[in-house]
């Protein structure tokens, strides 16, 4: 109750402050959160420790103060969402490519279209640009508290698209908005709940989620690559790529497989052309051992999902 009210409190309070002044208040933030948040600091330390191997400590700390910045401006831009103007931010802030190229053609063949997108840069507002153009998306999030949750979703949800964490109900919305063409935004990078299995992720093992190929393979839905980053104060540039190879070869865990390969080749892509994007504060490697203690988990999740079918 405490923490809900805390956010509750924040959230209306600090929207309302001017956009410049929101990002220097929530950059000063950041800055204290490296200083005084030694358990996120290492997180972000060891993800970086795979990502850029060879890069001096100078660059890991640059990028891990970014990171952090990346992740208070987050919770900025979700606070300023109800009283952001949409058409400006679409005409003045925000750069798509590949709208025209991948996104209205997978749209026009009617199977439905999932975003898959990353915690990099940020990929909440930038869904936000589709609304101008004429497109609206259901996203899944993570659950937390369930007051917590609506709140943030409501915020999330203030121009027009639709928000949900992460249960059997907003799975079972998710398949019902592809199967009637309709477009859906789900994350790619992180192991938060719902099928995962082991890859090899800048060549070490770690658990990926593997939940929105397993529903491309079930819906005929197109999935998409969406990858945002925030340029110069207030720009957001995002990227959407041309369209993973989904391939149903009557190999249900060969097709998902292939299909993750590519992601993940994607995702490596985007995070070495700029790792202080990735807003991730938890430890994306477990280690072995951690792996190997998930895998009756991984195998329990996927069966829950083939029921769920």
């Amino acid at each position: 109750m405490l923490k809900f009210l805390l956010y509750y409190v924040t959230f209306h309070t600090i929207g309302r402050l001017p956009l410049p002044f929101l990002y220097a208040l929530m950059g000063a933030t950041a800055w204290l959160a490296y200083q005084l948040a030694p358990g996120a600091r290492r997180n972000i330390y060891e993800n970086l420790r795979h990502v850029m191997p060879e890069a001096s400590e100078g660059r890991k700390r640059s990028a891990a103060k970014r990171i952090l910045r990346n992740v208070a401006l987050y919770y900025a831009d979700v606070a300023h969402l109800p009283r952001m103007d949409i058409n400006d931010f679409f005409q003045r802030r925000l750069v798509y490519h590949g709208m025209e190229e991948h996104v209205r053609p997978a749209l026009e063949r009617g199977r439905g279209v999932i975003l898959l997108s990353a915690h990099y840069g940020n990929p909440e507002l930038a869904v936000q640009g589709l609304i101008p153009a004429g497109i609206r998306v259901f996203a899944l999030t993570e659950p937390v508290h369930p007051r917590l949750s609506r709140l943030m979703d409501e915020f999330r949800g203030s121009k027009g698209h639709s928000f949900g964490p992460v249960n059997v109900g907003n799975v079972k919305r998710v398949i019902q908005t592809l199967k009637k063409g309709g477009v859906v935004a789900l994350m790619g990078d992180r192991d938060i709940q719902g099928p995962k299995d082991e890859f090899l992720f800048f060549g070490v093992p770690a658990l990926m989620p593997t939940g929105p190929i397993e529903v491309a393979l079930r819906t005929g839905a197109t999935v998409i690559p969406a990858f945002s980053f925030r340029r110069q104060k207030f720009g957001i540039e995002v990227f959407l790529e041309e369209p993973l190879g989904v391939e149903r070869s009557g190999d249900f865990a060969a097709d998902v497989r292939s299909a993750m390969l590519q992601y993940i080749e994607r995702l490596e892509r985007r995070l070495r052309e700029d790792p202080g994007q990735w807003a991730v504060l938890e430890k994306i490697w477990d280690g072995e051992e951690g792996v190997r203690g998930h895998k009756s988990e991984v195998r329990s999740q996927k069966s829950e999902v083939a029921v769920r079918e």
